[in-house]
C-alpha cells in the first residue's frame, strides 16, 4: 500500500451532538506479497442472503431503505457545489462506511466539518451529518451503509 489511508469517524459529542470523534492513520497489516488496512469492523447479528433474488439485490436506490432492515453498498457522485446553500443535514439508524475515490467532499456535522480528500476513509455512526462539495470538480464516494443501533 503506497500511503496509509486516512480514518475519520463520526459520534456524538458530550453534549449529544455529531461530531468528530476520531481522526487517524490506519496502519496496514504487511502480510508480504498483500497489505491489509482494517478501515472498520464490528459484529452483525444476521447474515446477508446469498440466495436472495439479484432483482432484489441489485434495486434502484430509494431513500426509504435507510429506515429498513437492509444494507446497502453505493457509488455517490457530488456535484460541485451540492450542498453549498443546504448540506441535506439528516440521520439515519445506520452506520454509514464511506471512502472519497476522487475529488474532495465537506462531512457537515452539527459541532464541525472535516474535508475529506480522495483515500480518505470514515464511518458515520448513526448521528446527524450532511455533505457538501465545495471544489469545482466532482468527488466520487463509494458508501457501504449497515442499520445500526442508536447513537450514544
Amino acid at each position: 500500500m503506497s500511503m496509509t489511508p486516512r480514518r475519520v469517524v463520526a459520534g456524538l459529542g458530550p453534549g449529544g451532538r455529531s461530531r468528530l470523534v476520531a481522526d487517524s492513520a490506519v496502519a496496514p497489516l504487511d502480510l508480504g506479497t498483500m497489505k491489509i488496512a482494517q478501515l472498520w469492523t464490528g459484529a452483525l447479528a444476521a447474515r446477508a442472503d446469498s440466495a436472495a433474488p439479484l432483482a432484489d439485490a441489485s434495486a434502484q436506490f430509494r431513500f426509504e431503505q435507510l429506515a429498513e432492515p437492509v444494507y446497502a453498498w453505493m457509488l455517490a457522485e457530488y456535484a460541485p457545489g451540492l450542498g453549498k446553500d443546504d448540506p441535506g443535514m439528516h440521520a439515519t439508524a445506520t452506520a454509514d462506511h464511506f471512502y472519497v475515490i476522487e475529488g474532495e467532499v465537506v462531512l457537515v456535522l452539527e459541532e464541525e466539518e472535516v474535508v475529506l480528500r480522495a483515500g480518505d476513509a470514515g464511518v458515520c455512526r448513526a448521528v446527524v451529518h450532511g455533505w457538501r462539495n465545495d471544489s469545482d470538480k466532482v468527488a466520487r464516494v463509494v458508501t457501504f451503509v449497515l442499520p445500526a443501533t442508536e447513537a450514544k
